[in-house]
């Protein structure tokens, strides 16, 4: 086994290889359709063997079919399971020897095997957080109730003219949803956040009064999903639907063009959980970020 760094002509072959995982690491095809390069593949011999594929520039994106198998009803195939385990621990380790790692983003599986290889390197997560991966496999349904007539959502696309109208949201999404426990964030990091959100994605806000009290955005776009987030409303104005019509008007939106939906949700977020549900979303698998110091 061994990691092999991919070149431009290996993104069709990366591509054919992620299309069946791709709505559970929707950020990693993002970078893959973009060639935004620092892509790296897991494989026996050659690139023309794909054991997995994943993304590393201090964050770790990745994407590992052969680590989420369950084998534990056949002994043979757990003991071969076990040493591949070992071995690509091992080419794990040797790669991300001597390199900066901030942050582990992708499924719970392969990411705690990656984890325990860190950890018996002397390198453990300070912390990691855990969610579900959802996706839409039905037509969207629409909020049961209309918004008021001081009610309105608009697409955001001018960060000149909405940053600052959309700023005190964007922090107080990442401060809940996205920044390490205790860490501060910033204006300069929730703005340099938020430009790129409305260069590169798909981000409504809803206005009632004249003032913004809940946004949603895309946050990847990959070959075949779009991946939802930014999904907050200002503590002041929720149970009014606000998300669940932003949501309502991303999803329609998207599906639109062709490609289809997912997003992750902190598991103990109850009240995402069920209102994704309500929407249409089902649940899938379990996804993990860890931060490093």
């Amino acid at each position: 086994m061994k990691i092999i760094e991919a070149v431009e002509g290996d993104i069709p072959k990366l591509k054919e290889f992620l299309l069946p995982w791709e709505s559970s690491c929707v950020t990693l095809c993002s970078h893959i359709r973009k060639k935004k390069g620092h892509i790296f593949i897991v494989s026996n011999q050659t690139a023309a063997d794909i054991l997995g594929v994943f993304y590393f520039d201090k964050t770790l994106l990745y994407c590992f079919p052969f680590l989420e198998k369950d084998n534990s009803l056949d002994e043979a195939a757990a003991a071969t399971a076990a040493g591949l385990i070992k071995e690509f621990q091992s080419v794990m380790m040797d790669f991300l020897d001597g390199k900066k790692l901030c942050c582990l983003n992708g499924s719970a599986k392969a990411g705690q095997i990656i984890i325990q290889a860190l950890e018996e390197n002397g390198n453990s997560p300070y912390q990691t957080n855990n969610y579900n991966t959802m996706e839409l496999l039905q037509t969207p349904l629409p909020p049961p109730e209309n918004l008021s007539c001081d009610d309105e959502i608009k697409r955001c696309t001018d960060p000149d003219a909405e940053l600052e109208y959309l700023l005190p949201l964007q922090k107080m999404y990442m401060a809940k949803e996205v920044a390490p426990a205790g860490k501060q964030v910033t204006d300069l990091e929730a703005s340099a956040q938020l430009k790129s959100i409305l260069k590169d994605q798909l981000c409504f806000a809803l206005w009632t009064d004249g003032e913004v009290v809940a946004k949603a955005n895309t946050n990847a776009i990959g070959f075949d999903y779009v991946q939802l987030g930014g999904v907050y409303t200002h503590p002041l104005y929720r149970k009014n639907y606000y998300a669940w019509n932003l949501v309502y008007t991303i999803c329609t939106r998207v599906l639109k063009t062709g490609r289809k939906l997912s997003l992750f949700v902190k598991e103990r977020n109850n009240p995402a959980n069920e209102l994704y549900k309500r929407i249409g979303f089902v649940p899938g698998g379990k996804y993990i970020i860890a931060y490093f110091k």
